[in-house]
C-alpha cells in the first residue's frame, strides 16, 4: 500500500492531477457509478479522497473513509449533514458486518498490493444484495495500452508503486472475495469499470 504521507504531499493538487489524468472520464465515470437511486442507502466512499464520490451522491448516510489527514480536510470543506469522514485503513476497516448497501472505490485499487484482502473488507462491510462499483486503472492487454500504464501511469505519476489487473484478474479477484459480476469492462484502453454484488 502506497504510504499516506505521499497523500499528505500531493493534497491540494490531487483533484486536479486526477481530473487530468482520467482522461476525460472524471464526470462520466463518476456518472456512470452512481446511477441509480441510493437515497435511501448507507454508502461507503472508499479511499474518499478529496471527495469525488462523498459530495457528489445522494444517500441517507454517507461515510467516507481515507487514511490522509490533508485529503480529508479538503473534503471536508464541503459540509453534508449526512455525512461523516473516518480516518481508517482498507484492509481493516472499521465497520460493522453488513453496514453499507453500496461502497464506491475510485482511483485507488492500484495502491494496494493486495486489492483482495480490500474487497474482502467490502464483502464483509455489505448487506446481502449490497454492491461494490470500482474505477481505476488496470492492466491491458493490448501492447499500445499496455505501454501508457507502465510507463506514463507507473513512473511520473505513481513513481513505480501501484498494482494493477487484468480484466481476468479482476474477475478472479471478485469471485474469490465471494461477489457475482455483474459489470467488468475497459474503458479508453486504460481503464477498467467494475461493479459486483454480494449475493442475497
Amino acid at each position: 500500500m502506497v504510504a499516506p504521507s505521499f497523500f499528505e504531499k500531493v493534497a491540494p493538487v490531487y483533484e486536479f492531477l486526477t481530473r487530468m489524468f482520467m482522461l476525460g472520464t472524471f464526470e462520466s465515470a463518476r456518472d456512470r457509478m452512481l446511477n441509480e437511486d441510493t437515497s435511501a442507502f448507507s454508502v461507503l466512499d472508499l479511499c474518499t479522497g478529496t471527495g469525488y464520490i462523498a459530495n457528489k451522491i445522494e444517500a441517507k448516510r454517507i461515510v467516507g473513509l481515507d487514511q490522509s489527514v490533508q485529503m480529508m480536510a479538503l473534503n471536508d470543506r464541503t459540509k453534508r449533514p449526512n455525512k461523516t469522514l473516518v480516518r481508517g485503513n482498507a484492509y481493516h476497516l472499521p465497520f460493522e458486518d453488513g453496514e453499507f448497501e453500496r461502497i464506491y472505490c475510485s482511483s485507488a485499487s492500484h495502491e494496494f498490493k493486495l486489492f483482495g484482502k480490500v474487497l474482502a473488507e467490502c464483502f464483509r462491510t455489505l448487506k446481502p444484495g449490497g454492491k461494490v462499483a470500482v474505477y481505476d486503472i488496470y492492466q491491458p492487454k493490448n501492447k499500445f495500452y499496455s505501454l501508457i500504464v507502465n510507463t506514463i501511469y507507473r513512473y511520473p505519476v505513481e513513481h513505480n508503486i501501484m498494482w494493477v489487473h487484468t480484466l481476468e484478474e479482476w474477475r478472479k479477484l471478485l469471485t474469490e472475495a465471494g461477489f457475482e459480476v455483474e459489470e467488468l469492462e475497459a474503458v479508453r484502453g486504460v481503464f477498467v469499470f467494475v461493479r459486483a454484488r454480494k449475493p442475497v
